[in-house]
Order: structure tokens, then sequence, then C-alpha cells
């Protein structure tokens, strides 16, 4: 078997991985999808977890989330759509704010340039925090 085939076939590690991102609205980190893959298969380690989440996010089966000072998250929602991120908990959420197609062209005085997509990402708390927070300065 040719290396590109061992690298693109489906394992059962992966499958599960994948299964584990259907439907999954946490947008998980790579350790809390370990976690999850542990409790479906003892015997997952840790760097076939990492490895199967690069290939999955590499071929666009799931999406990789950088999220500034803190570990990627993960979400299997592949249609375009906006984030917002807990600056306490870490936590991400999906915003319903409509995904906006007019913000997919180049800006003017970028000659040369081409935008291909975009991406957003709010930053504050989330309900939980905030309300923690609120209370600690009463």
């Amino acid at each position: 078997m040719q290396r590109e085939e061992v690298k693109n076939r489906n394992t059962r590690q992966r499958e599960l991985i994948a299964r584990l991102m259907e439907g999954n609205e946490n947008h998980p980190t790579a350790d809390e999808i370990y976690a999850l893959a542990r409790n479906a298969d003892p015997r997952i380690s840790r760097g076939t977890v990492y490895r199967n989440l690069n290939f999955l996010a590499e071929t666009g089966a799931i999406r990789r989330l950088a999220v500034s000072g803190g570990p990627d998250h993960y979400d299997g929602r592949l249609e375009d759509h906006y984030h917002f991120v807990c600056r306490n908990c870490r936590k991400v959420f999906d915003t319903p704010i409509p995904y906006s197609d007019s913000l997919n062209r180049t800006p003017e005085g970028m000659k040369g340039f081409r935008t291909e997509r975009h991406h957003l990402l709010l930053i504050g708390l989330c309900p939980a925090c905030a309300e923690r927070e609120e209370e600690t300065e009463r």
C-alpha cells in the first residue's frame, strides 16, 4: 500500500472522531475531543486524535477555529457562520448574525490582493461569566 493511500484511508479512529464532531455544537478543543474519544475507545491515543483532527480539518470535513491566547477549537458545522468567544472561560459559541458574502471582496487600496473568505470572531463574556463578574463587582 502506498503512503498516500495509508494517509487517506478512513480508519476506525478517524470515523469515531468524525462521528463525535457531527452535530457537536460545543466547539470542543482537541483535549476535549480526546476525552470523548477515550470514553468510546479507551485504547485511542492523544496523538491519534490530534493527527485525525488535523486531517479532518485539512480536508474540510470539520473546521479548525484558532482562538487567540488558547487552544484551537473544532467545529462540525461547515456552512459559513460567525463565532463568539468568551474571554474568561474560553468557550466558543455560534452567533445568530447572518453570514455576509458581501464582505468577501478585497478592500479598495489593496491592489493585487484577492479576498477568498472572511471570518468574524466576537470576543467578550458569555452569560455565565458575565453574571459571575457582576456578582464579584457588587
